[in-house]
């Protein structure tokens, strides 16, 4: 007797589906039994239903995939997204501790005058260019703001403070005419290593050229001895210029005094500059000023450093961004405005690239910086998966130089240690 060839693959299809059918798609709601399932005619299903069957499946398992594999880059992006968050506000704390706006609020600069000296001009048209702005913001990882030691992470390293002159308080006992007084900083791990008093003569007419002056005069103001009284001048300083070229700015290298006064404050006794005409007036510009003299007061260019330590350069590691990802340990750019937080009494820079980290870290290959036991010290329920390895982490930052009104109205170039990413590494 004929028998007919038994396709095995075809029988195993056509048991799977069938099964699938009869319970999904073919099997009327009314089959309640396994009874009622035997007498069930199976026999018209046909090879292009089993075949559709066997397609949408197939399907449905890479849509499933997919959908997987999307939600894992949504989480990644979400963490990402977090992470930005959290870095930019960890950095707004950590400026606005360090220019005390946490404790002294915000600076008023309503009413701030801008010096006119020379220097601050220049200073002030380097920072306004782009080459410049990269080297406040740190691009330059390496440079000499990088190379000296963070002595002073907590508040950053003031490094130039401009300080308008003032009237003597009437605590001092000045009674000498044409005195001036400059409120000078506390310095704390740094010295004065450049003064420069900065006094403003304001242009004579051609006609009045004669009556013009060629010598000024700076004197300190010292302790009367032991005849007592009010303290008195002490010529330190004379400039001579050529008459027609005694209008406009002039400086006297006052570093000595400076440093004097910043170690001893109660040696601050205020110094006396003069440039008299034929008539006898002072034609150097005193405070208070008003009007188009605002600015012109004598201002005091004061520099200060700490001790420099040349460091070894190391690569920068990793680096992504939304288009160039990767599941491994990156850094990520991130830009921090200024603006955005509100700081108008920030001068330069209005944003800078500050970084953030992000990604995955094996167990291998863990950095010496310690960040593991910080993770140890987090609770369980911190932690993701309750997983305290290794987290993608700074291991390499540089600083960042700002330029900003103090609350004291005084200008200062600040530089704050460790504030942008440079490398990022698993600890």
């Amino acid at each position: 007797m004929y028998k007919m060839p038994v396709n095995l693959h075809s029988v195993f299809h056509l048991i799977i589906f069938t099964v699938a059918l009869v319970f999904c798609t073919v099997i009327p709601q009314s089959i309640d039994s396994i009874e009622d399932f035997q007498h069930y005619d199976t026999g018209n299903i046909t090879q292009e239903q089993i075949m559709s069957i066997l397609s949408q499946n197939t399907e449905s398992q890479s849509d499933s995939d997919g959908l997987n594999s999307n939600r894992t880059r949504c989480q990644s992006c979400r963490i990402r997204e977090d992470q930005k968050r959290i870095r930019i506000e960890s950095i707004k704390n950590r400026i606005a501790h360090a220019l005390k706006l946490d404790i002294l609020g915000i600076p008023n600069i309503t009413d701030l005058r801008i010096p006119k000296v020379p220097s601050y001009q220049r200073l002030r048209e380097r920072y306004d260019s782009e080459q410049i702005m990269s080297e406040m913001q740190g691009d330059a990882p390496y440079s000499y703001a990088d190379q000296i030691e963070d002595e002073e992470d907590e508040f950053g390293r003031a490094e130039r403070t401009y300080i308008f002159s003032e009237e003597p308080s009437a605590a001092l006992d000045i009674q000498t005419p044409n005195a001036i007084y400059f409120n000078m900083p506390t310095l704390e791990n740094r010295d004065v290593y450049k003064a420069l008093l900065w006094v403003y003569i304001a242009p004579r007419s051609q006609f009045n050229l004669p009556k013009n002056v060629s010598e000024l005069f700076l004197y300190k103001m010292v302790p009367p001895g032991k005849h007592g009284g009010p303290p008195v001048k002490r010529f330190m300083k004379k400039r001579k210029k050529s008459i027609p070229r005694t209008s406009g700015w002039h400086h006297f290298d006052i570093t000595n005094l400076a440093y004097q006064w910043t170690s001893d404050p109660a040696s601050n006794l205020g110094v006396v500059v003069e440039a008299f005409d034929a008539d006898e007036e002072n034609l150097i510009i005193l405070p208070p000023t008003t009007g188009i003299n605002e600015g012109y007061e004598p201002n005091l260019d004061l520099r200060t450093t700490t001790t420099a330590h040349v460091r070894r350069k190391r690569s920068t590691g990793l680096t992504c961004d939304e288009q160039n990802q990767f599941e491994a340990c990156c850094r990520y750019p991130l830009t921090v405005s200024f603006i955005e937080f509100g700081w108008d009494f920030v001068i330069a820079p209005k944003w800078y690239d500050a970084y953030y980290c992000a990604g995955e870290c094996r167990d291998e290959g863990m950095s010496d910086h310690g960040h593991s036991s910080v993770v140890q010290q987090v609770p369980e329920s911190r932690i993701i998966g309750n997983n305290p390895g290794p987290c993608c982490s700074p291991v390499r930052m540089a600083n960042l130089r700002m330029l900003y009104f103090d609350h004291t109205s005084r200008l200062q170039l600040t530089t704050l240690p460790r504030m942008k990413v440079v490398r990022c590494g698993c600890s």
